[in-house]
């Protein structure tokens, strides 16, 4: 799929993702809308694109927004989520309305509006796997992946309603399972990636707590190349219905990040 000319709705569009991603398709050409609550998402991320995007405020979770922000659109970027673990063990009705609800009302209009194609920016659901590499068609068992989060079971669930959609409504999705990203504007009030949260104590002259001996390792990748990733499943129509891993596949301990 060609990408200039489209009309792109980027949903968190004012985040660390997603005004990255809606940077990127500007240069690629396209028309971008983007729909955030700023909730989370901070204005000062679209200091460089303000004047060359459409901006809507408002929720996913709010049908009559979700239906405008549609209109016209060819390809949807999922981007908007509640991202805090935390706050979903807090208040799971409150990280299920948005991370499930949310993407049904997305799905439900984009299909209606007749969308050419869905990518979703999901996560790392696998929890304490029992396999050590583990695969994307994992996502469809119970193991040796497990949940350990009323946040991942969310995310598994708004993974299993783009699966539907793609097969049953014969709308394109993509299911994109990010791994740890680092990179600018990550810096911002709702981010808790290791990395972002190491830079920040530094700049605030504050020590750098590593929780156990450092030893557990994560695969980083930068912002960009989750970017790259985002723009290959829009254009690829092999990527239709799939799920991907997106990450570099390379280990790095939290002590050598840190």
């Amino acid at each position: 799929m060609i990408i200039k000319g489209q009309n792109i709705l980027v949903t968190g569009g004012a985040g660390f993702v997603g005004s990255h991603l809606s940077e990127r398709l500007l240069e690629e050409g396209a028309n971008v809308r983007i729909l955030d609550n700023f909730y989370t998402g901070d204005i000062r991320n679209l200091d460089n694109i303000i004047g060359k995007v459409e901006l809507i405020e408002g929720d996913i979770r709010d049908n009559d927004t979700v239906n405008s922000a549609m209109n016209g659109i060819d390809i949807v970027f999922h981007e908007a989520a509640q991202i805090n673990p935390a706050k979903a063990v807090e208040d799971p009705m409150y990280d299920f309305g948005i991370n499930v609800t949310g993407t049904l009302n997305l799905l439900f209009a984009a299909h209606n509006k007749k969308v050419k194609k869905f990518i979703m920016a999901s996560t790392n659901v696998y929890g304490n796997a029992s396999v050590k590499n583990m695969k994307e068609e994992y996502s469809t068992l119970f193991e040796p992946y497990s949940l350990l989060s009323p946040y991942a079971a969310a995310k598994v669930s708004a993974e299993a309603y783009l699966k539907v959609a793609n097969d049953e409504f014969k709308l394109p999705t993509v299911r994109l399972r990010y791994t740890n990203i680092y990179g600018p504007r990550q810096l911002s009030k709702s981010e808790s990636g290791v990395i972002a949260i190491f830079v920040r104590n530094v700049l605030n002259d504050q020590p750098i707590n590593i929780f156990g001996d450092g030893t557990h390792m994560r695969d980083f990748i930068f912002i960009s190349d989750v970017i790259e990733a985002n723009i290959l499943a829009a254009q690829r129509e092999e990527a239709n219905g799939a799920v991907f891993n997106v990450g570099t596949g390379v280990e790095t301990s939290i002590k050598e990040g840190g």
